[in-house]
């Protein structure tokens, strides 16, 4: 047969890179770059590796149920039929339905962004939601959940695309995009030889990071207060937009000492009247402390005159006298708390640093920025998230050519079935009592608090899980918890690649084809404005191995077995594709026939907050005052701080028996937990290792490639000593995601299997609460020689 080499994009990571896939003789041989791509240029070795995953030795090629006890050594897997298999889960399903409502079946699905379900992910929550499960364990809170929704606090939508190809300045804040998102790395790679400067937040000695001016090596947890500092020295000397913040932000608007409330129109003394037609009027005063009435319905000032930014007066209400500030005051309060001294003794950046990070915000004409999972994994996510969001408002680049512009480059309908949720159930996701603002709302559990209802009972039973991908035994913290629950279930489904550590304890075990082996639509590659334009419908390069099917093809053949087909365009993948794509004038067929990808004739609104809306209005932000938040009254009122103000009982205190900062990283060799059982990636990193700077190494007699414990009051983990240049003293970084043996087929260290992860010893007593997030990033530990 000839070989066959065709236009496609790899789904190992969020990267999403174009490639070709060369096929001879009917197997997948290799991928190669695309340059015309718009993230085509590069490929990583997790892409290059794509023939040993496909022909994994290990695959799961049939459907199969465990006859073993659970806890037993040997499942005793026999294989069945795919029609007995989908049968049967759909049985269990409608049956804990019927019989105790649908929320006691929950769900765990695996990352889009590091896995091939991103060309599945949507249907999996149509499924979920049309089935009526508020509970899907999903991972955001540790994942994405800060930049795509705790921003929304902020600026009402997402932290946005980049747009770095027009960027003055590059600003990374916890994002290594050269091992997470090649492409994006190559974007900021062209931005800085067009004469771009990077600013680098990591506390590790990225490549990215050596290559910054400046790199502020942070403390691992202390994220906020570098945010504040640095907003602090933009507002003192008053180096920031001001324009944009008083026209653009709630930063004029008064709010009440007494409530902490906007001072409202609604609240004066009998005489001031709202206007007609306006149902929220807040209030505001000029320079000249002229009182200034903001109608947030209609998202613009009623009166003339320039707002202030500071002011702090006293307003007869009909409550009495109360005195007001300003939201920007509060928040240049909550900043001012940070000088640069108090910032170097609490985050380790030393203050020249921290002026130098300041002054390019300040000079650049235009920054884009993207922070993720280093700000993320702590339980001041959320806050933090809020100081980075505030810092970036002040430089008046969101939305603007050259900063971070938000939306996509065409209206694409969504088919992940939110509004299928009805919201009696959407109220019954667990966790949501105590996190409201949370996950939750969008039916995105924790994994402890599915746990949590399996073993205790509370609120409600989970009798059964259904999972696509995921690995919880590895990828979260509590292992031991885990396992206990995944005992207790009645009955656990897993659909995956292999037999992972959290497969191996399900009822049934479903194949999975990979992205190679099916289609797949991508609606926009954000790794630049540019590609947004870009659709593409990826076709199966080969056929599947073994019977190993899609799991949009899973999700088609339990939603007929449940009913569910009506909601599902017949059962038919197309129907639902030409559905997304609708409103853009493609369709399927015509992406089929350009397997390179089509382009949308539209592209990215800049600054689409300052257009006219149906009414002539300024459309502003999708906030509730219709402005940037510098003060949330949201969070306020959900006992939460409206500013993000840092103090230092946020963080996890110290403890002298672990007196070594404990972080983690990821490697461009691994997802996550998957790749360790593929050789040409083994041998790029065969080991776990445990990054040390030489001074900690050296004082506790550890060298280069020691087996060493890392060991916190939760749990330890095994790794070898990697002895990096220029980490600062003080803090560690491992590796999450081991769970394979070693590369002679030994346990690490001759005990557990799971003692390499490093999460093993990861307390989670604390966390985040408004998300939920954990200390993955930010713990304390010891290092002892094994």
């Amino acid at each position: 047969m000839p070989t066959v080499r065709t236009p496609a994009f790899c789904t190992q990571c969020r990267s999403r890179c174009g490639c070709v896939a060369v096929v001879a003789d009917g197997r997948l041989t290799g991928i190669e770059p695309l340059p015309d791509h718009p993230s085509g240029e590069k490929l990583c070795p997790k892409g290059r590796a794509a023939p040993e995953l496909v022909y994994h030795p290990d695959r799961l090629t049939r459907p199969m149920r465990r006859t073993a006890p659970k806890g037993a050594a040997d499942p005793g897997w026999v294989p069945v039929s795919w029609d007995e298999a989908l049968s049967e889960i759909a049985g269990r399903m409608a049956a804990v339905a019927a019989e105790h409502g649908p929320e006691q079946v929950a769900f765990s699905v695996t990352t889009p962004s590091g896995t091939h379900i991103s060309d599945s992910i949507a249907w999996i929550e149509r499924l979920i939601r049309a089935y009526g499960s508020p509970n899907t364990i999903y991972g955001t809170e540790i994942c994405n959940w800060h930049k795509d929704f705790a921003s929304r606090f902020t600026f009402g939508t997402d932290i946005g695309t980049p747009d770095f190809a027009n960027a003055d300045c590059v600003l990374l804040w916890g994002n290594n995009p050269s091992a997470t998102w090649l492409a994006r790395a190559v974007e900021v790679q062209k931005a800085m030889r067009r004469g771009a400067r990077l600013i680098v937040v990591d506390p590790r000695p990225t490549g990215l990071a050596r290559r910054a001016d400046p790199w502020l090596p942070v403390r691992p947890g202390t994220d906020q207060a570098l945010a504040l500092g640095l907003a602090n020295l933009l507002i003192e000397r008053g180096r920031f937009d001001a324009g944009f913040m008083a026209r653009w932000s709630n930063g004029p608007l008064l709010v009440r000492a007494d409530s902490g409330r906007f001072l409202r129109a609604s609240d004066l003394v009998p005489g001031d009247l709202l206007p007609d037609g306006c149902d929220d009027v807040l209030l505001a005063v000029d320079a000249e402390g002229r009182r200034l009435r903001f109608d947030a319905g209609r998202g613009d000032w009623l009166d003339g005159g320039e707002p202030a930014l500071w002011s702090s007066i006293e307003v007869a209400t009909v409550d009495g006298r109360v005195a007001c500030r300003s939201a920007f005051e509060l928040y240049a309060e909550a900043a001012a708390a940070w000088p640069p001294d108090r910032v170097a003794a609490v985050t380790g950046v030393a203050p020249e640093d921290l002026d130098a990070a300041a002054r390019g915000l300040a000079e650049a004409g235009s920054v884009a920025y993207y922070a993720w999972n280093g700000v993320g994994q702590s339980p001041t996510a959320t806050q933090t998230d809020r100081a980075i969001s505030l810092l970036y408002a002040l430089t008046g680049s969101y939305g603007k050519a050259g900063g971070n512009v938000p939306g996509g480059a065409a209206a694409f309908r969504d088919i992940a079935g939110g509004d299928l949720l009805a919201p009696w159930q959407r109220a019954k996701a667990l966790g949501l009592d105590a996190r409201p603002l949370g996950p939750g709302l969008n039916g995105w559990v924790t994994a402890r608090d599915v746990w949590r209802a399996v073993l205790d009972r509370d609120p409600y039973p989970v009798r059964m899980l259904v999972s696509f991908g995921t690995n919880l035994l590895v990828s979260q913290p509590d292992a031991d918890v885990t396992a206990r629950a995944l005992a207790a279930l009645e009955f656990h489904v897993h659909a995956d690649f292999f037999l992972n550590a959290t497969a191996r304890h399900a009822d049934i075990v479903l194949p999975a084809a990979t992205s190679w082996e099916r289609e797949g639509l991508r609606t926009g590659f954000d790794s630049s404005l540019e590609g947004l334009r870009r659709v593409q419908l990826r076709p199966p390069v080969v056929a599947p191995v073994g019977e190993a099917r899609s799991d949009t093809d899973i999700v088609l053949g339990l939603a007929d077995r449940l009913g569910l087909s009506d909601l599902f365009f017949g059962g038919s993948a197309d129907a639902g594709h030409d559905h997304v794509l609708a409103d853009t004038g493609l369709t399927v067929a015509a992406l089929r026939a350009s397997p390179e990808g089509l382009a949308v004739g539209g592209e990215a609104v800049l600054e689409a907050h300052a257009a006219a809306d149906a009414d002539g209005m300024p459309r502003g932000f999708p906030t509730p005052t219709r402005r940037i938040e510098v003060y949330s009254e949201r969070l306020h009122d959900h006992g939460q701080r409206p500013v993000p103000a840092f103090e230092p009982a946020d963080l996890i205190p110290a403890d002298p028996r672990y007196p070594l900062r404990l972080g983690s990283a990821k490697t461009v060799a691994y997802c996550h937990s998957q790749h360790r059982n593929i050789a040409s990636l083994r041998r790029l990193m065969p080991d776990p290792v445990v990054e040390m700077a030489a001074a900690d190494a050296a004082a506790r007699g550890l060298a280069q490639g020691d087996w060493a414990a890392v060991v916190t009051a939760r749990g330890r983990a095994v790794a070898r000593v990697s002895i990096l240049r220029d980490l600062p003293a003080g803090a560690v970084f491992g590796q999450h995601g081991w769970w394979v043996d070693g590369p002679d087929g030994s346990p690490y260290d001759g005990s557990h299997p799971l003692a390499a992860n490093i999460n093993a010893a990861i307390d989670t007593g604390r966390s985040d609460p408004v998300s939920g997030s954990i200390p993955l990033r930010c713990s304390w530990c010891e290092v002892e020689r094994l």
